[in-house]
């Protein structure tokens, strides 16, 4: 696991990006790569990289190259199938210099051009130089596992895992994009293409980026092409499904299992975790290490208990932390720091905490991550497979239910749940499940000179972009769909990586392996909600892998119950030092007694408000950080290490 960063372009385009910018680039990411620095400059080419040595942990420098030097790349994350991959290309007459992952890349372009992405399957963000062609590809993994920004400027096509190795070689001023800061405050992420940097882009998951020096570069799609299992037979039954998600899940384990270095399990007590633990143990000789986080202001979802009690059950070598949602305030600062764009969403600073508690004994850690998404898990998707069912029903239900959801109070979950089940429509249904702040928050909170004109059709059109061609399946296949590749993607997966790196710490996710991701792609949806019951098939396969008490008991959000004690501790020292602040003021982005009311309000009735007010300390909290520079030009630790 590493980071990257570069740009092509530069020669006889202004300013060549010397080696001290470059080294600035890679410092402003030395968490994610500790191990090892490598650096290439030629005219109109810069490549750079900070290393995590996880794979042939003394070799495999980069950037990898082709035995002629002539096909270059730097890489961030890990290829599963490499092995079979070395195997194949050295029958074809490649020569190998290296035991790693990273070598294959170069070769399978040798061999594929630009399909070459396609036969890699795991987790990366791969910047690819050829220099015959004078051409650089970039690559992103199939789900969106690891980042990858990129901007277009005078000097050329940069690009980085993180958005701070731009600003810290001179290639991006800070500035906010409007039409993005209201994507977040409806959704509460920034979905992609779009950063909340005016200028800055994410390349999307499964896509290449393609430029070769002039006009704007050209993106494109690819498909996974790794061999796997056959389809999933038509007409399969519970019993051979059940088998099959547990083969694909077992063999997906087992590949991510590999490593030169410490690995352990994030156990946070729920089934996703404890069953990936469960066969981490089948395949481990030693006791697997594992790690769990509490809060004690959560004590309705705190689960230390339950992942104590799979710990006991499968012997791990088990490791927690109970701590306190008031007791790390500068946390805060540190964790937007590093995530780069804020999520709404507080369990990011549990889970930086419980990546440096694992970090402290591993390098790298497995988790239950994506299974949600996949198969069912959240209470939306009850929704969503109870609207599917309500499509058939008369018209005038359907217009009750309209009416309903409008009398029903603004933003609770009675409304969101009525207005979901009204629509056929799934830009509607997403927004009336997941939507942060509404046209009537917008309305009240926001200044009017701040609103950006067209935003209702803007957040269709995002939501619409993300859908497949063709049909998308009925409403809880839609739902799934959406959720893998926008929240999914640009919420979760983005701050499982920007906190677990900032501990230097690789976590890979078995759940989004490529051939089980397609597997659940073609279950019908009564295997993912069952009679209102979400994620049936998973947990019929968890049977007599992890007790029934974890199989059966309520889901609880991680950390998202203790964001009401977490802002009544900070109400008058952070939040309100940040959202009145002079510069904040003067931004006028939102209407000062407003938000002042929410302060009022701050941890006191519920989640409704909590988010909205959180939505809008974030974002003001990251225009001081970045725009305004408060943040530091790179970790305080990385002082001591900026010279490796």
């Amino acid at each position: 696991m590493c980071g990257i960063c570069g740009i092509a372009g530069t020669a006889g385009a202004g300013r060549e990006l010397d080696e001290s910018r470059l080294r600035a680039m890679t410092d402003a990411i030395l968490h994610r790569g500790p191990d090892e620095r490598g650096l290439h400059i030629e005219p109109g080419l810069a490549l750079g990289m900070r290393r995590l040595s996880i794979i042939d942990v003394g070799g495999s420098h980069q950037p990898v190259a082709n035995e002629d030097a002539t096909v270059l790349a730097v890489f961030n994350g890990e290829i599963y199938n490499y092995r079979e991959l070395r195997s194949s290309l050295a029958q074809r007459g490649h020569r190998l210099a290296s035991d790693g992952d990273g070598e294959t890349i170069v070769h399978l372009y040798e061999e594929h051009g630009l399909e070459f992405a396609s036969r890699l399957e795991g987790i990366f963000a791969i910047a690819l130089w050829d220099t015959r062609r004078r051409r650089l590809v970039l690559a992103r993994d199939q789900l969106g596992v690891k980042p990858l920004y990129y901007s277009l400027g005078p000097e050329g096509l940069a690009f980085a895992s993180e958005v701070k190795a731009l600003i810290a070689g001179g290639l991006l001023t800070p500035e906010l994009d409007p039409l993005a800061a209201e994507l977040f405050l409806a959704f509460g992420y920034v979905p992609g293409p779009r950063s909340l940097f005016a200028g800055v882009e994410k390349l999307m998951p499964a896509s290449l980026l393609v430029w070769e020096g002039e006009g704007a570069p050209v993106q494109r799609g690819y498909s996974p092409e790794v061999e796997g299992p056959a389809p999933r037979r038509p007409g399969a039954s519970w019993e051979e499904d059940q088998e099959r998600l547990l083969e694909l899940l077992r063999r997906a384990t087992r590949s991510q299992m590999v490593s030169d270095v410490p690995l352990g399990s994030m156990l946070s007590g729920g089934l996703d975790s404890s069953l990936i633990t469960a066969l981490m143990a089948e395949h481990s000789a030693q006791p697997v290490k594992t790690f769990s986080i509490g809060f004690v202001e959560d004590a309705a979802a705190n689960e230390l208990g339950d992942a104590r009690a799979v710990a006991e059950r499968l012997g791990t070598d088990h490791h927690e932390l109970l701590t306190s949602a008031t007791e790390h305030p500068e946390l805060l600062d540190e964790a937007l720091w590093h995530l780069e764009e804020p999520i709404a969403d507080v369990s990011f600073l549990g889970f930086m905490l419980l990546s440096r508690l694992a970090r402290r004994s591993v390098t790298v850690a497995l988790s239950g991550q994506g299974a949600d998404e996949l198969l069912g898990g959240y209470r939306k998707h009850q929704i969503a497979a109870l609207a599917g069912g309500l499509q058939r029903a008369p018209a005038p239900l359907r217009a009750l239910l309209a009416g309903a959801g409008r009398h029903a109070e603004d933003g609770s979950t009675l409304a969101r749940g009525l207005a979901a089940l009204a629509t056929d429509d799934p830009a509607a249904r997403l927004l009336a499940m997941s939507r942060v702040l509404g046209p009537a928050d917008r309305e009240q909170l926001l200044a009017p000179a701040f609103r950006q004109a067209g935003i209702e059709q803007e957040l269709v059109r995002t939501i619409t972009s993300h859908l497949p061609r063709g049909d998308a399946g009925g409403a809880l296949a839609q739902t799934l769909t959406l959720d893998t590749r926008m929240a999914l993607v640009d919420n979760m997966l983005l701050y499982f990586d920007k906190m677990s790196m900032a501990a230097s710490l690789e976590v890979r996710v078995p759940f989004l392996d490529t051939e089980l991701v397609r597997f659940c792609g073609q279950l019908p949806d009564s295997r993912r909600v069952w009679l209102g019951r979400r994620k049936e098939l998973l947990k019929r396969a968890s049977r007599g892998l992890v007790d029934a008490q974890i199989i059966n008991k309520r889901k609880r959000g991680f950390f998202h119950a203790a964001l009401g004690a977490w802002l009544r501790v900070h109400r008058d020292t952070l939040l309100r030092t940040t959202l009145l602040d002079e510069r904040a003021l003067a931004r006028g982005q939102y209407d000062a007694d407003a938000v002042a009311g929410l302060l009022a309000l701050a941890g006191e009735d519920g989640k409704k408000s909590d988010q909205r007010l959180f939505c809008l300390m974030l974002l003001e909290r990251w225009q001081q950080l970045f725009v305004d520079g408060d943040g530091p030009a790179r970790r305080p630790d990385a002082q001591t290490l900026a010279a490796a």
